[in-house]
Order: structure tokens, then C-alpha cells, then sequence
């Protein structure tokens, strides 16, 4: 998840002057009379029914309580959407195209950084699928997401992937691990920027690549089927940069060195909830989609 300070709330993609963003609407606590916070989860997801039993070892008729007290934690700290329509439970780099091929790499011993983890259910997601934790890396700006995650997935004393606090926009952000990197995920975490912003990012997030052919980056963001650009959606709060095919490929050329094989996939909005996917308006309408991308090193 994203540095909040660095967020815009102009609409407008120049703008280079990032300013606060009050996720509040100016309340002291964050407001779930809200459309994107959903009070009830009307199902759990097989994949994530399956790692809280046979991972996280929770019973089955306390799943459901167990997910809304860390989720409910979770919105008093950032209300992000994904948090409060428990995107989280859909372990959405699994859901990526791309995914076989990562965790066939990841397994044989290729080591991955999550961008913006969150809770780091994606890591846990590799770990599950046979992934060794050691071969991964999830980085936030939230440390307190960290802990989060430890208590929802039931791990902290077993969980041996490196969890560790960033912000992207920092001259040495993860400097440690500059050129040692195979392959990064960026899920849920460009579309909070203007594209100024992107190409500062991604200026700092490809130096962590290996420089070789087939180093990988691969992520989803909100997107459009027409020409990318910042949108405004007042109903969530704060702009949401909308990528098309054309943008994200901009994107790469603009902020690296060298020539990237870039593929991308569009689909229609969808979440855990399904109440948030009968009534999505405040997302912009049918319009809006999520992209599925993947960008290898030639």
C-alpha cells in the first residue's frame, strides 16, 4: 500500500505538488458510511477458505469473526478499499495470468518482492503454493500492516519471508537489495499516483531488478478500454489513475533503461464481496475495468 503523503488529490495528472490526502473526509476516525466498506462478507473465497484452514490452522466457525476483527483494524489504520471490501481475500497476484510461470520461477529458487503488501497475503499465497519464504520479500510504508498480517494468517513465529517498511518515493529506498531483485509485484498500487508519480517509482522500483533478460514485473491496477488518465472518483475519496494498454507501456519506457516485452489484460471489476460486485458506480461504472499486466526485460 502506498505512502499516503504522497497521494494527490487533484485530478490532474501534471499536477507535481502532492499534497495530503484525508482519507476521513476531515472525521478524526475513518467513516464506514461508505460504499466501498462492505459490514457484511457473504462468502470467503475457496483460496482463502482453504489457507486459513489448512495454513493458518482456524477453525471453520471462527473464520468468519476472525476476518472481520483484523479487517476492521485494518480500516482504522488506512480505508483503503481493498480493505474495506476484503479485497485482501482475493490473493490477487494468484489471479494474475502471469502467476504459474512466477511461482514455477519463485520455487526454483528466483527471488520476488511484493510492492505495497499490505497484509501480505500474496506472500502467504506463495507459501501455500510451495514457494520458499525465504525467496521472498514484501515491503509497505504501514509497518503496523505487517503485524496485521501476522495475526491474521497466524504466522509470526513461522513466516520466514523478509516483511519490511519503505517508502517508495525515498532516494534509498530499498537500496539494500538494488540489482538482486527477479521479479516484483505492483498490485493495487500504481493507480493511487498521478503518472509524474509512476515514473518516479518506477525509476526507483526497476533499479531493484537484476539487469537481465526475463527480470520481471507484473501487477493489476484500475484501468479503461479508452485512453488512460488521472479520474477523479469522489466517492472513494482521492484520484485513482486509470491505465489503458498504451499508458502502462509508456510508463516502462519512460521510467527505465531498455526495452520491455509488455503484455496486459483487461477484465470487468470484481471482488470477494459479492455485494460490491452487483453495485459498483462509486468505481466509475462498467467503463472501468482492472488490467492484469506483465513486463519481462529483453
Amino acid at each position: 500500500m502506498a505512502a499516503v503523503n504522497e497521494i494527490p488529490t487533484s485530478v490532474d495528472s501534471s499536477e507535481k505538488v502532492a499534497e495530503t490526502l484525508n482519507f476521513t473526509n476531515g472525521k478524526n476516525k475513518a467513516s464506514r458510511d461508505v460504499a466501498w466498506y462492505q459490514p457484511e462478507l457473504k462468502q470467503i473465497p475457496e483460496t482463502a477458505k482453504q489457507i486459513f484452514q489448512n495454513y493458518s490452522k482456524i477453525s471453520d466457525d471462527e473464520i468468519f469473526k476472525h476476518i472481520y476483527r483484523v479487517r476492521d483494524e485494518a480500516w482504522e489504520i488506512l480505508p483503503y478499499v481493498c480493505v474495506g471490501c476484503f479485497r485482501f481475500l482475493d490473493f490477487p497476484a494468484s489471479l494474475s495470468p502471469a502467476y504459474p510461470e512466477v511461482l514455477e520461477r519463485v520455487r526454483a529458487g528466483e527471488t520476488l518482492l511484493d510492492m505495497g503488501c499490505g497484509l501480505g497475503q500474496d506472500i502467504r499465497k506463495y507459501v501455500y503454493d510451495g514457494a520458499p519464504a525465504d525467496n521472498l520479500i514484501g515491503v509497505d510504508v504501514e509497518s503496523r500492516f505487517h503485524d496485521l498480517g501476522y495475526e491474521l494468517f497466524k504466522d509470526r513465529d513461522t513466516l520466514k519471508a523478509r516483511l519490511v517498511t519503505g517508502d517508495v518515493f525515498e532516494d534509498d529506498f530499498l537500496s539494500e537489495f538494488r540489482g538482486k531483485i527477479d521479479i516484483i509485484f505492483v498490485g493495487s498500487f500504481l493507480h493511487l499516483f498521478t503518472y509524474e508519480q509512476q515514473i518516479k517509482i518506477m525509476a526507483h522500483v526497476t533499479k531493484l531488478l537484476k539487469n537481465r533478460k526475463g527480470s520481471m514485473i507484473f501487477g493489476r491496477h484500475m484501468a479503461t478500454a479508452q485512453a488512460g488518465g488521472a479520474f477523479n472518483t469522489s466517492a472513494t475519496g482521492w484520484s485513482l489513475y486509470y491505465h489503458s494498454p498504451e499508458t502502462i507501456n509508456q510508463l516502462l519506457e519512460s521510467s527505465s533503461e531498455g526495452k520491455w516485452d509488455v503484455e496486459t489484460k483487461l477484465i470487468p471489476y470484481s471482488t470477494a464481496s459479492t455485494v460490491v460486485e452487483k453495485g459498483m458506480t462509486w468505481q466509475g461504472g462498467n467503463d472501468i475495468k482492472q488490467m492484469y499486466f506483465s513486463a519481462k526485460k529483453l
